[in-house]
């Protein structure tokens, strides 16, 4: 061949992320962020502590909701007593859906892709003042997620306190039933002691 013609084409190269040149955030953003995370820790701790206690408690309404009077409190127990005790109980059988589902949702909350993608944020991101792309995003999801703890915080604590007042209920009935048929059997012994000395 006489000649050789060779042509190069150059591509620019492919940018690098630098996070030197990454936008300055304001402590203030960080420090707002960090605010709003440990507002929803809080609440969580408070939301878990909610959900141990309301275990305990569905199990309790649940053996009391089971309990039956002895042969012995049959006979000597009053009627309206028998009758209180009964409808107290019946309000477990309503009640105990909602501790059941607020368990569910307060389990279910803490292991959402969305929790768990916010914390991964946390530990790599805002604690080490890390910036990153979707910081205006974070803000919106820790608002949506402090809303939501903030409302599930909220009918634990209703539930539990209508819980509570209604194992009191069932407890306080049966207290009271067997006090009155302990009374009722003790006169019913004391009228039968009389009439054996009556006789004699």
């Amino acid at each position: 061949m006489a000649h050789l013609n060779l042509y190069v084409r150059l591509k620019p190269p492919r940018p690098v992320a630098d996070d030197s040149r990454a936008p300055e955030v304001a402590e203030e953003k960080w420090q707002d962020l960090e605010a709003r995370w440990d507002a929803i820790l809080r609440l969580e701790a408070s939301i878990d502590t909610l959900r141990i206690s309301m275990e305990a408690l569905r199990a309790e309404m649940e053996a009391s909701s089971r309990r039956t009077l002895t042969p012995d409190e049959r006979v000597h127990a009053l009627n309206a007593d028998v009758a209180q005790w009964n409808k107290a109980k019946g309000r477990v059988t309503y009640a105990l859906p909602k501790i059941k589902d607020f368990i569910h949702r307060s389990t279910w909350a803490a292991g959402t892709p969305e929790r768990k993608r916010l914390g991964e944020l946390f530990e790599t991101h805002v604690r080490p003042r890390v910036p990153f792309p979707e910081m205006d995003q974070v803000e919106a999801l820790l608002e949506s997620l402090l809303k939501d703890r903030q409302v599930l915080s909220a009918i634990g604590t209703s539930v539990h306190q209508e819980c509570k007042g209604i194992s009191a209920d069932v407890q306080g009935g049966l207290r009271t039933l067997q006090g009155n048929a302990t009374a009722n059997a003790n006169k019913k012994r004391g009228a039968a002691v009389a009439r054996g000395k009556s006789l004699r």
